[in-house]
């Protein structure tokens, strides 16, 4: 009798638990990025060291802030976000949605994704860049400007929206959303599917401008698209790749392909690229973050 009355109160514990979960509603991490920002068009707007980064830091805490306005209309019950451009220190958090939590600071092991895991519902990627060797798209590039000319995994070249996107769905996490310039929504939907929901706020016509939308319409769309995004999340899946992982990356001249060579595993393909695989997607990444690193200090 006493293990039956044990079990029921277990079993009553777990109830109460699922019914919490169910009424705190969906938990969403934002990985929020800068490039692709509304009223971001050159460099110096994204660099702590220009007189421009001030009001850039202002644009990018209201564009994450339209977004969560979003998600909690449509019913989510903690949101995360993990600052996610250069010194991953542009947001200030007194200037967030006080019912979000930040994430700030760099480094961290997993980068724009830290604090990602399987008790996520969905993901949002906010003010995200097109890959490199894009037109017209504002500044862009992936990972490092100065050092990588290209990533492929598994043979399919690679934007940091995808490369992000594969770490989520380590954890069978969706992303739901991505807003930055045209150029940059076209490349999520020509990954992840028609089903992502995209935000554009802004039409690049070359790498340093584009026009914008007026700004309230801006931060309306994504408000809008962040709601409709989350209430759709079931029917988005998760971007997954096949293990192996072979990570290909190609450097923007020959001697960054050099220093990573010191790495176990990592071959040379070609006078400016390396390769490697990994049976894990993190344990890839992660080696890549380190290949990045080194090939930087060339």
């Amino acid at each position: 009798m006493r293990r039956m009355i044990t079990l029921l109160c277990a079993m009553v514990l777990v109830a109460a638990s699922f019914g919490e979960a169910q009424k705190r509603g969906p938990k969403v991490f934002i990985s929020a990025d800068m490039e692709g920002i509304w009223g971001v068009v050159h460099a110096n707007q994204t660099s702590d060291t220009s007189p421009e980064y001030g009001a850039a830091r202002r644009w990018m805490a209201d564009d994450v802030n339209a977004v969560i306005a979003g998600l909690l209309e449509a019913g989510a019950g903690e949101i995360v976000v993990n600052d996610s451009h250069g010194s991953m220190r542009n947001i200030s958090p007194d200037a967030l949605n006080p019912k979000a939590s930040l994430i700030s600071g760099s480094p961290k092991p997993l980068s724009m994704m830290q604090g990602i895991d399987a008790s996520y519902d969905a993901v949002v990627l906010v003010g995200y860049h097109a890959r490199a060797g894009t037109a017209p798209a504002i500044l862009d590039h992936t990972i490092s400007g100065g050092t990588i000319r290209a990533i492929r995994v598994n043979g399919q070249e690679l934007p940091e929206m995808g490369i992000n996107a594969a770490i989520a769905a380590y954890y069978k996490v969706p992303v739901v959303l991505l807003t930055g310039d045209t150029e940059t929504c076209a490349q999520a939907k020509s990954l992840f599917g028609e089903a992502v929901v995209t935000a554009a706020v802004k039409e690049a016509t070359g790498r340093f401008a584009a026009r914008m939308l007026p700004q309230d319409e801006a931060r309306a769309r994504l408000k809008d698209a962040a709601k409709e995004a989350l209430l759709k999340r079931a029917t988005i899946a998760p971007f997954r790749m096949n293990a192996p992982y072979t990570f290909e990356v190609e450097f923007l001249s020959s001697g960054q392909a050099e220093m990573p060579l010191m790495l176990p595993g990592v071959k040379r393909t070609a006078a400016r690229a390396v390769s490697f695989t990994a049976a894990d997607y993190l344990d890839g990444f992660r080696l890549l973050r380190a290949i990045i690193a080194l090939a930087s200090v060339s």
